[in-house]
């Protein structure tokens, strides 16, 4: 098997800047909720985008990257439908049947899932550390999504949807690094763009979208900037990074999303800072400098 090379301070960096990156999805979806789209056909503006632009890049750069071997379409369905396309309808049913604060909360139990199916499939060592660490995270994400405060709506079929919705969310990192080991990070975003793609194109409503797109002159703006921001890149930067580091591990750095997602909550839409997110926001990171710092502790032993 073919593994790009890439170092662990490297993907670090390249999954971290990912979770940045994404921590913006939420102002990008408020401000196109409001224009009027609806959950679906911003799935499908997200994936069609970035697959658009991505899709012209690889023509003129190498076009060698569009080549993949039929025997492994079933990474790129894991990746496309099961933990893009599925996860956002499995997240969106959650927020629906519950409060929006146990979806996010629900969401962010990918981690422990991730560390899971690393064990038994990469054989990823379940240290004491790594233990602590996803434990900490869980409960700091469900500190930042505000789960403690008054007010929560609970509905079993909604936290069985939640679930789904993180298990779906972290297999990503499985399916993806399956996918580095045989192709480049080029190849496994595109053809994952490409299948949420397709699987998001009968539910797009185009007959309602011109109208949409009339109502303002920042929509159209604000769609062709919301593909790369939060889909092509982030997406692009977390595959890469998963040639360099473990699945578990990296599914713990990625915890940096609901950080960024709750300071531009605060600055851009004035909600609370309590000390309820302080404390998970605390955690978080704690978590993230645990897992960042044990690479580099092994290296400077083997010098």
């Amino acid at each position: 098997m073919k593994i790009q090379k890439n170092s662990s301070a490297r993907a670090a960096f390249q999954i971290l800047f990912a979770a940045l990156l994404w921590g913006t999805l939420g102002v990008f979806v408020t401000y196109l909720r409001q224009a009027g789209f609806s959950t679906l056909q911003i799935v499908f503006l997200r994936a069609s985008v970035a697959t658009l632009l991505l899709g012209i890049y690889i023509a003129v750069r190498d076009r060698s990257k569009f080549r993949i071997k039929l025997r492994d379409f079933w990474i790129f369905i894991g990746t496309g439908l099961i933990s893009f396309t599925l996860f956002t309808v499995c997240n969106q049913i959650s927020m629906r049947l519950c409060s929006l604060s146990i979806a996010a909360a629900l969401l962010y139990t990918s981690p422990a899932f991730i560390m899971i199916f690393s064990a038994f499939i990469f054989h990823e060592k379940l240290t004491l550390p790594k233990l602590i660490a996803i434990a900490v995270t869980v409960f700091g994400c469900f500190l930042v999504s505000g789960l403690l405060t008054p007010g929560a709506v609970i509905s079993v079929p909604g936290i069985l949807a939640g679930v789904a919705s993180g298990l779906c969310y972290g297999l990503y990192s499985i399916f993806g690094r399956f996918g580095v080991e045989k192709y480049d990070s080029l190849t496994v975003t595109f053809y994952t763009f490409l299948l949420a793609t397709a699987a998001s194109v009968p539910f797009a409503d185009f007959a309602s979208m011109p109208t949409v797109f009339a109502s303002a002159d920042w929509v159209l703006p604000l769609v062709l900037t919301f593909g790369p921001v939060t889909c092509l890149l982030p997406y692009l930067f977390y595959t890469a990074g998963l040639a360099g580091t473990e699945p578990g591990t990296a599914g713990i750095l990625a915890t940096l999303e609901p950080v960024v997602s709750a300071l531009l909550s605060v600055i851009i839409f004035g909600e609370a800072m309590n000390w309820q997110k302080v404390l998970g926001i605390v955690c978080i990171l704690g978590s993230v400098l645990i897992v960042n710092l044990k690479p580099q502790e092994k290296a400077s032993k083997s010098e």
